[in-house]
């Protein structure tokens, strides 16, 4: 296995993306007040992430994934990703994506990028029966996807994290060096973890560039 000097691991959903699209395909099909709750839950620490997720999607008929993947369509990707990658790649560190969320959402919004990603992580949805089936080898029943676990699966001297939300509070401890903005943010500052914020990727390019340019 490769070492790395330098490694990106960079979450998809609120992040690559301008919205969760796992939260946006939920709200396709889910009763409004049902979903309020359960998302009550899940913030006061009631239910875990992957129980959560896992309510709504496992069970949902599998002839709604072309509307939810019609959803995914038109959400937009967040400002600088392009450049971003392309500036990750004159730097020589790789990007992989990991997303707690759907690999044919991530795929689909991906594929313009995908041969600039050293990989794409993501949880499988199989819709192969009448009943969707949500599948993950790294459900650790907390997390839906354990990044940390993915993480391991490379080899590297530094590793830089990118997040917004829930899934990505392990990542954050895990990484040396951090950017977040959200949800993330705010845990980050209860914790008293330095970290970058962003609000576009031309914010994430311009620091890495002044700190890790050869």
């Amino acid at each position: 296995m490769d070492l790395y000097k330098n490694i990106v691991f960079v979450d998809f959903d609120g992040t690559i993306t301008m919205e969760d699209t796992l939260v946006g395909a939920i709200r396709l099909f889910s009763d409004p007040r049902e979903f309020k709750e359960y998302n009550d839950k899940l913030t006061k620490g009631e239910m875990t992430l992957s129980q959560v997720v896992r309510y709504a999607f496992d069970g949902a008929p599998s002839e709604l994934l072309p509307k939810m993947l019609d959803y995914v369509d038109g959400v937009a990707v967040r400002k600088g990703f392009s450049e971003f990658l392309s500036a990750m790649k004159d730097l020589g560190i790789p990007v992989v994506v990991i997303s707690g969320g759907v690999r044919q959402f991530s795929e689909r919004k991906l594929a313009p990028y995908r041969e600039q990603l050293e990989e794409l992580h993501a949880v499988d949805l199989d819709v192969s029966g009448p009943k969707m089936k949500l599948i993950s080898q790294y459900d650790d029943g907390n997390e839906l996807l354990k990044k940390t676990d993915v993480m391991a699966l490379y080899q590297y001297e530094h590793a830089i994290g990118i997040g917004d939300s829930f899934t990505d509070m392990k990542m954050s401890q895990a990484v040396d060096t951090v950017f977040a903005r959200d949800l993330l943010a705010k845990y980050l500052d209860k914790l008293g973890k330095p970290y970058f914020p962003y609000e576009t990727f031309y914010d994430v390019t311009e620091v890495i560039r002044e700190r890790f340019r050869p």
